[in-house]
């Protein structure tokens, strides 16, 4: 009887085993915490502060001269005047001759400037023969056969 016990304890033993089985192992609990971090709220962007024009008629801005930079000329300037042509240039700018008088024709560089609209900053222009005012940079053009004052490039237009 005793062989027959050991026998079966023996022979149980591997479904003893085999019904028994593997346990997971524990897994790390991650520890939370009840407070949650929060993330402030983006700052909204702030407005770009406003340009600030100087206002000069043709005649203010072509008496200046281009080699004494003067406080009248700021950095940005709004120039008015009527529409005597419109072209396009070489490097695809749109060149805008603007004179004090509508019937002024040619460039005439004491009662005229010309205001470039680069392709960056394209430019709705009203009719030639019409009232504008350009807003933009002040430059004097110095090639050879130009030497007129210039706003270029044109950044806003008031029609």
């Amino acid at each position: 009887m005793k062989k027959c016990a050991a026998l079966l304890i023996l022979l149980g033993l591997p479904a003893l085993g085999a019904a028994q089985s593997p346990q997971p192992k524990p897994v790390s609990k991650k520890t939370t915490t009840s407070a949650k971090t929060v993330t402030p709220p983006a700052k909204a962007a702030e407005p770009a502060p406003k340009l600030i024009y100087a206002e000069l008629t043709i005649g203010e801005l072509v008496s200046e001269d281009a080699n004494r930079w003067s406080d009248k000329m700021a950095s940005r300037v709004a120039v008015g005047g009527f529409i005597t042509d419109i072209s396009k240039t070489e490097d695809g700018d749109t060149a805008v001759r603007i004179c004090e008088n509508p019937k002024i024709e040619g460039m005439d560089r004491a009662r005229c400037v010309v205001a470039k609209c680069i392709p960056k900053l394209p430019c709705d222009l009203p009719t030639v023969g019409k009232p504008i005012t350009v807003k933009g940079l002040p430059r004097y053009d110095a090639k050879v056969g130009d030497h007129y004052w210039e706003i270029h490039p044109v950044e806003l237009i008031d029609k």
